[in-house]
């Protein structure tokens, strides 16, 4: 894929996850051509949003917005004991990183900390009011998708 499509489909995940995180909807307004068919990017944009929602559309998906909706480069969505923060990578990051902080969202002690497409919990601790997120290395060198990563937390503090 070219570097103007991978910015394309990050730009559009990264909309969708916050648009959805402050409680709206997301929509594309991809119309078919003269022929009846969808524009070719289109369908390839679309087939990269849904390769990533196969893996986080659980944080997508029937959720609600949860204040404060975004923190730097996390943003907030809660489905009934679950609440959501998805990371959004930064321009040229392939992976995340190895910790994510949020900074005024802590979870209850003994919540369990997961990524979505990611069968283990992770570790965390309390930091200040919020709380830190350690990624272990395997995880780094292979993530589950690309452009944003959705960590669920059971229960929801």
């Amino acid at each position: 894929m070219m570097a103007n499509e991978e910015w394309l489909a990050r730009r559009l995940i990264h909309l969708l996850v916050d648009i959805v995180s402050k409680g709206g909807n997301f929509l594309m307004n991809v119309g078919p051509q003269p022929d009846g068919e969808l524009p070719a990017e289109a369908v390839a944009r679309m087939r990269e949003m849904g390769e990533w929602l196969a893996v986080n559309g659980e944080a997508i998906y029937g959720t609600r917005a949860i204040a404060p909706y975004k923190e730097g480069s996390v943003c907030y969505t809660r489905k009934g004991d679950a609440v959501y923060a998805v990371y959004l990578c930064a321009e040229g990051e392939e992976a995340p990183p190895k910790q994510i902080v949020l900074a005024t969202l802590r979870p209850d002690s003994g919540s369990k900390v997961h990524m979505l497409g990611v069968g283990n919990p992770l570790p965390w601790r309390p930091q200040g009011a919020g709380a830190v997120i350690d990624l272990p290395a395997p995880l780094l060198a292979s993530p589950p998708c690309r452009y944003a990563f959705a960590l669920r937390f059971l229960p929801a503090w």
